[in-house]
């Protein structure tokens, strides 16, 4: 979903720099859109996978990442930009990622969290803070190895957007109700292994 989520290309390097990986690497993309970032993957040298409910490219195929149709230990790395909190269920995607990952693969997320209490859900059962990440990453299996906040794309994007008259009305209400609720956006590198739990 390159160009639809804050940061773009630069933000899919970025969260590929947190993970050290490299081709020709197996990765599944959650949520892959219109395929813009599998394209870009591929165009490394990466073998990927991109799934979406409601796939808009060619090279995406239909998929639900609360369900995925994959065998266990099947991709090194899971890669979801701004998908997993309007998946409509946050806690069972983070769960098949782990599932479909390779022991020492790493699950890569962008997405947005919230700093107050009385936050929006999304596809969480609580609040969507950064504490409510973290324990949904623990919950799942993942351990944390590297996150960082990234909020000053997010505001970057949500102007842009504004500005240039492509944000659909709903859009435009999520932006100022994340903006009611102290909206950040962060980077994360969640890897599967033996030593799993939070850190």
């Amino acid at each position: 979903m390159i160009g639809l989520h804050p940061g773009g290309k630069e933000m899919t390097v970025r969260l590929l720099d947190l993970s050290g990986i490299c081709p020709p690497a197996g990765i599944l993309e959650l949520g892959a859109g219109g395929g813009d970032t599998a394209g870009y993957l591929k165009s490394l040298g990466f073998e990927v996978k991109a799934i979406d409910l409601n796939p808009a490219g060619p090279d995406v195929e239909p998929g639900d990442m609360r369900k995925l149709d994959f065998a266990e230990e099947s991709f090194d790395c899971c890669l979801a930009e701004c998908s997993i909190s309007g998946c409509g269920g946050g806690g069972a995607a983070l769960r098949e990622a782990f599932r479909v990952l390779k022991q020492g693969g790493c699950l890569l997320v962008s997405d947005v969290f919230f700093h107050k209490k009385n936050a929006p859900c999304l596809s969480m059962e609580k609040p969507l803070t950064w504490n409510c990440w973290k324990d949904g990453f623990e919950e799942a299996g993942f351990r944390l190895e590297e996150a960082r906040d990234e909020t000053g794309a997010w505001r970057e994007f949500f102007l842009e957007s504004l500005w240039n008259g492509n944000a659909e009305e709903s859009c435009v209400d999520f932006f100022r109700e994340a903006g009611r609720a102290g909206c950040g956006y962060f980077l994360a590198c969640l890897r599967k292994g033996e030593k799993n739990g939070f850190i």
